[in-house]
């Protein structure tokens, strides 16, 4: 079970599970902090509800938003939390699924109980990452990252490896309208000799229009990405220079 420290803020979207309807209200238990909230009749839906039961019973699973912490109690909405919420909700809790189960086998590593390497860094990573999902992900991509943040070396080592084996890494697709004008008797040959330099650099290119190309770069590191397609296209332009006229415009999808 997912789990998260203290108590909701203000705002928050939380997992809940209905445990009692009464006639005016309802009490469910929000997953991830194992506390229990209060959802008012007036918060159940946006129109008139004549009997609660139609829309919660014991048992149901819910998205609610927190509308009030204060004197020890949790007061929920229903009726303010509309389907993109719901939906980000949802997909927020599964992805911190698959990073408390992620949790888990680094903590196998280490020796450690799940309770252990909760304490250790698994709320660490919420509270530096915002969810423990993207502590991991970060793990993965700049483990400086969380050694900036505070969390222990042997850690960072078990999250890291974990990570590269349990996240498939999104890829980026960078594209660039390469414009190439010349006015020599050998023109064609300029063109290809630019393009071919751009190809053997492991970009592809399409042609469009005259003077246009299209360039393309997919990799699944971000920066370092945009920053080589960058690169491959200066040095495209310097070695043209003098013999055509080369610029460029980079987007990315």
């Amino acid at each position: 079970m997912v789990k998260k420290r203290g108590i909701p803020s203000f705002g928050e979207f939380v997992v809940c599970k209905i445990t009692k309807v009464n006639p005016n209200s309802a009490f469910a238990r929000l997953e991830e902090y194992n506390i229990e909230g209060m959802i008012h009749i007036s918060e159940v839906s946006s129109g008139w509800v004549r009997d609660i039961r139609t829309f919660v019973k014991v048992g149901q699973s819910v998205i609610a938003k927190v509308i009030n912490t204060g004197d020890n109690t949790v007061s929920l909405s229903l009726k303010r939390v509309d389907k993109k919420q719901e939906n980000d909700k949802i997909r927020e809790y599964k992805l911190n699924q698959r990073a408390e189960k992620m949790l888990e086998i680094a903590a196998k590593k280490l020796n450690k109980t799940i309770d252990q390497a909760y304490e250790e860094v698994g709320f660490l990573l919420q509270e530096k990452f915002g969810t423990m999902y993207d502590g991991f992900k970060a793990a993965m991509e700049n483990p400086q990252m969380l050694k900036r943040r505070d969390v222990p070396d042997k850690w960072i080592d078990a999250i890291k490896e974990v990570a590269e084996k349990s996240i498939e890494q999104e890829e980026f697709e960078f594209r660039a309208n390469l414009n190439i004008r010349t006015y020599k008797p050998n023109g064609i040959m300029i063109i290809k000799e630019v393009l071919d330099s751009v190809k053997k650099s492991g970009m592809g290119v399409k042609y469009i229009a005259a003077p246009t190309y299209l360039v393309t770069y997919k990799t699944k590191q971000a920066k370092k990405g945009e920053h080589k397609l960058t690169e491959v296209l200066d040095s495209a332009v310097a070695e043209a220079k003098g013999r055509a006229d080369v610029d460029y415009e980079i987007s990315r999808l």
